[in-house]
């Protein structure tokens, strides 16, 4: 069975022993070309010259490059590669063997687990067909499968792009697809094809060589069309966006995601799930304050990941969720062109059709800019347009303009701030995401547990502190609570825990009386400025949960929790945590979320677009999961749309953007034009108006594309009335006053 191992950084490594580990094939170490029967990696200091180590970059992106180019120069062989995902390095095992793992010395910031993988696959040229259209377009299609070992065999087809219809331009998700229509034969039936599993079959489609659509072969919905001993078959082939709904936002070996992650690798690993790793260009020109206006927005601000599990604590929202509520606080969309996914504002594009677009490679490493052009023009024949109006068919309709729009954000309050909260260890080793193992002298390390802290008996409750959580930021008066689940293994049932809580230069002082720790005497905790106070508490009972209020918190800080030690009473005697976190208290206050109401003054329409709610917003302390945090990982109050010196919250603008768009009633244009214009076009139709495409689809073959049209406007709206409110539950959708 193959295996991955799995590099992860928490931070900048520290100045030596970087990790260890090494790989038994059928019970044989292996061996390196360099000789070494195991890798030792070994971090120098900024800037150090010795070629055994690899030298810290003070940068942890970048030293985590240094770490691969190290692996790839002196430790790669048969059935070993790497390569990078986001803060990890994947070591990938294609081994047809009986394969061990076995972890040596780890950096404090480094962690390594390890995960079976299935056989590495390969994907090979099974079919393909190509042909020129009659502008001399080269078209070519390739069809491939996994596994496939046999020669390519050229068919006869054509393709047509096609995108889904959207109702607006604040749609978020754009998919498409390309509609293959093939010649079968009965030497040639092409059964195949619709008769294998969803991904078995990639498709990539090039004009006049340059690459223009990636994507996956649809199963369902073939349609055969039978004529004498030959007959045409019709697939679709997907581009992922469609299938993201049924994907769990979870990593690669289906765990969840924890922790902050900045909003560029969240999208990433959104669309990695689809199977398509193809590049990423984003123009999102919003900026929080103090964010220059040069700056990426998606890879400056953080995320908590916990959000995206919903209330049940279990159900993890789906990759279509978790990207519309990126999308939908800054009214950006997402579609693919030209074999890459491009994300953008359509109200930016109006202001600016040459669009600088800062790109991201399959790996998510930032690769420089580029700027498009997206200006088209269309227009009649007679006019010497091109392309220009055919068939016919075109229509014009109209669609009113928006009066009203209410954005919904629903905070979603964190459970607990502690990384690792279940005490999940890294292998069978006493190694813990969050958690720094100080003194492991008081810690068994069961093979048989996959989490936890079991402590050894302790005659005294005196000592250093063992193990320490990593820090969290605090605010000055929030509520907080210790939660912490145990199980005594003791003749007596009981035990004390000794703890350091601390924050600032404030630690928590409480020490119990009469061998009981009642919880409203617990409440007279104090925080003191003595180093050596600590939180002493008895464990009355073989299992239990508290939940200890601690007093308000005195300053803006970083907090931590340290054990010390237990003291059980009776000999071989232990005291297994489960779970330790620290939560918000909890209170009767009944407030889910808030509102974003915007209208216009002037009534200029009836029409209220229907609400519409987010998982994401601003929000102060640390309480909240749907906040927003800037590059130094605090909440974001204020944002300002590129050329606009106003400052709002960031869904006020993202609701007045609403009422911008759509603030007079626009034209819909509908037919057919002979030519191609790529769906990411600002189109100015000749003596109409100006578009952007909401429907689309463009028969390669005949050359002629379909499209539906939207109007749009983005002039500033002086009458715009904005009302924030409390959601208390109850979502009503706005009336025009």
């Amino acid at each position: 069975m193959a295996k991955k191992i799995i590099i992860s950084f928490s931070a900048e490594p520290t100045v030596g022993i970087g990790f260890v580990y090494t790989i038994q094939v059928n019970g044989i170490d292996l061996v390196y070309p360099n000789g070494n029967t195991f890798l030792n990696l070994v971090y120098d200091v900024y800037g150090g010259t010795d070629p055994d180590k690899v030298a810290k970059r003070n940068n942890p992106t970048l030293t985590i490059d240094a770490t691969l180019a190290f692996l790839n120069a002196n430790y790669v062989t048969t059935g070993i590669t790497y390569q990078r995902a986001n803060n990890t390095i994947e070591v990938l095992i294609g081994l047809d063997a009986d394969v061990v793992v076995y972890i040596g010395a780890l950096n404090p910031n480094i962690s390594i687990t390890t995960t079976d993988i299935s056989s590495l696959s390969t994907v090979n040229l099974k079919y393909f067909f190509k042909y020129k259209n009659d502008v001399g377009d080269e078209y070519q299609c390739d069809i491939f499968k996994k596994d496939y070992a046999g020669d390519s065999l050229e068919i006869n087809g054509i393709a047509i792009l096609e995108k889904a219809s959207v109702t607006n331009h604040l749609d978020p998700i754009r998919g498409g697809g390309l509609q293959l229509q093939l010649e079968a034969t009965k030497a040639v039936t092409l059964e195949d094809l619709y008769s294998e599993n969803e991904q078995d079959f990639s498709v990539k489609l090039y004009k006049n060589l340059k690459l223009i659509f990636v994507g996956y072969l649809n199963p369902d919905g073939v349609y055969q069309d039978y004529v004498r001993d030959e007959w045409k078959i019709t697939l679709d082939c997907v581009d992922g966006l469609g299938a993201i709904a049924n994907l769990s936002f979870v990593q690669s070996n289906g765990l969840h995601f924890t922790g902050k992650m900045r909003a560029i690798d969240i999208i990433y690993q959104c669309l990695k799930r689809t199977g398509i790793l193809i590049n990423i260009n984003t123009s999102v020109n919003i900026f929080y304050d103090g964010l220059p206006n040069y700056e990426d927005v998606l890879s400056a601000i953080y995320l908590d990941t916990n959000r995206f599990v919903r209330t049940d604590n279990d159900t993890i929202m789906s990759c279509e969720d978790v990207l519309k509520s990126i999308l939908d606080v800054f009214k950006a969309v997402i579609t693919q062109v030209d074999a890459e996914w491009y994300i953008y504002k359509p109200n930016e594009i109006f202001v600016e059709p040459y669009v600088t677009f800062r790109r991201f490679d399959i790996t998510n490493n930032f690769i420089g800019n580029k700027k498009i052009n997206l200006n088209k023009n269309l227009g009649s024949q007679i006019d010497n347009f091109y392309p220009h109006h055919c068939g016919g068919n075109q229509r014009i309709e109209t669609k009113g303009s928006i009066g009203g729009f209410r954005l919904g954000y629903k905070y979603g309050f964190v459970s607990g701030l502690l990384d690792n909260s279940n005490l999940v260890k890294n292998g069978n080793i006493l190694d813990y995401d969050g958690w720094t193992v100080l003194d492991p002298f008081w810690l068994r390390n069961d093979p048989l547990r996959t989490s936890g802290f079991l402590f050894k008996n302790a005659t005294t409750l005196l000592g250093e502190v063992s193990v320490i959580s990593d820090p969290i930021v605090v605010t000055i008066d929030d509520e907080l609570s210790l939660k912490i689940t145990f199980d005594v293994s003791s003749p007596f049932g009981s035990s004390f825990i000794k703890m350091q809580i601390k924050h600032g230069s404030y630690y928590l002082d409480y020490t119990p009386k009469n061998n009981t720790t009642p919880l409203d005497d617990i409440k007279n905790a104090v925080w003191s400025t003595d180093s050596s106070k600590t939180l002493v508490f008895y464990m009355d009972g073989k299992k239990g949960t508290f939940i200890i209020p601690l007093p308000k918190i005195l300053s803006d800080s970083n907090l931590t929790v340290g054990i010390v030690k237990f003291s059980n009473l009776g000999a071989n005697s232990t005291t297994f945590i489960s779970f330790l976190d620290i939560v918000p208290t909890q209170t009767s206050n009944a407030i889910e979320g808030e509102f974003h109401t915007v209208e216009r003054a002037n009534r200029v329409s009836t029409i209220v677009k229907p609400n519409q709610t987010v998982y994401n917003g601003d929000n102060p302390g640390i309480v909240y999961l749907g906040a927003i945090y800037d590059s130094n990982q605090l909440p974001t109050e204020l944002w300002n749309r590129l050329n606009s010196l106003d400052k709002f919250p960031l869904l006020r603008i993202a609701a007045e953007e609403e009422l911008r768009i759509a603030q007079r009633p626009t034209k819909i244009f509908r037919g057919d034009f002979y030519g191609y214009i790529s769906y990411l076009s600002f189109i100015n139709i000749n003596n109409i108006g100006y578009f952007m495409p909401i429907e689309w689809s463009y028969n390669t073959f005949t050359n002629v594309t379909t499209c539906k049209q939207l109007e749009l406007f983005v002039s500033e709206i002086n009458d715009i009335v904005y009302n924030y409110s409390i959601d208390y539950g109850e979502t009503v959708k706005p009336t025009i006053k």
